[in-house]
């Protein structure tokens, strides 16, 4: 019995160690917030990986461009994309607001034969470059049941999710997500929607942005299938832009 509260009191002044360790780092952290945009438009740029190089955590910016993330004074932030060159900021002593703008590659063309983005291989790459957050595990039960005898401060900080491991799982979450648009964008692509509905310019990005599909359907369906989906999303679209008001109101 004296062993077991012994063990017990161990396991809770570890518990106490890394609780305060945790409370010190989070102090000492500053928040990194701002815009990545294209250096030509200004445009914000969507789905850019914010890699802290010196705690390999990171985000990923919105849809506008935005970002937030909090790191040590002195880390270096890294903005990379494809067809993007990458760029690194030193983070400051103090929190801060910053506009980061990216340069699109320019390639030498010359001689060379131009063809489609390959989805696969970009993936991949993705995946090769950033495997150890996509293949994430959340720790579960049995995590900390193996590893209490032989390690209880890690054991612990199973029990008691720090910041880093939440930032982790939520930079997780953003690359699977922006993977999913990704796949979207190659199947649903404005080429072979202009060349269903004739659409163009504005009204061809409202349509797409109305009736975009779904990962899962995208996943399930065929050629054929994305094509009668146009088809029909079209009709839709043609006969709620003829319908007047009244007409919709009698609906």
């Amino acid at each position: 019995m004296p062993r077991r509260i012994k063990q017990l009191s161990g396991s809770i002044g570890a518990l106490l160690v890394y609780l305060f360790l945790c409370l010190q780092h989070a102090n000492a952290q500053v928040r990194v917030t701002g815009i990545v945009a294209d250096a030509d438009n200004k445009s914000g740029i969507p789905g850019v990986t914010i890699l802290n190089k010196t705690s390999r955590s990171g985000v990923v910016s919105a849809e506008s461009g935005s970002f937030a993330i909090e790191a040590m004074p002195g880390d270096t932030l890294e903005f990379s994309i494809l067809s993007y060159y990458r760029k690194t900021i030193p983070v400051p002593s103090t929190s801060m607001f910053v506009n980061i703008y990216l340069t699109h590659q320019v390639i030498d063309l010359t001689g060379v034969r131009v063809v489609g983005r390959d989805y696969r291989r970009d993936s991949a790459a993705t995946r090769e470059e950033y495997g150890r957050y996509f293949n994430y595990h959340k720790p579960g039960a049995m995590d900390v049941l193996k590893t209490l005898p032989a390690n209880p401060v890690t054991a612990l900080s199973y029990l008691v999710p720090s910041k880093a491991r939440k930032r982790k799982e939520h930079f997780q979450e953003q690359l699977v997500y922006w993977e999913k648009e990704k796949f979207i964008d190659n199947r649903y692509n404005p080429e072979l929607v202009e060349s269903m509905t004739k659409l163009s310019g504005d009204e061809l990005d409202t349509f797409m942005l109305r009736y975009r599909p779904g990962y899962q359907f995208l996943q399930d369906a065929t050629q054929y299938d994305l094509m009668l989906y146009i088809k029909e999303s079209f009709k839709q679209y043609q006969h709620e832009k003829g319908a007047s008001p009244a007409k919709k109101e009698g609906q």
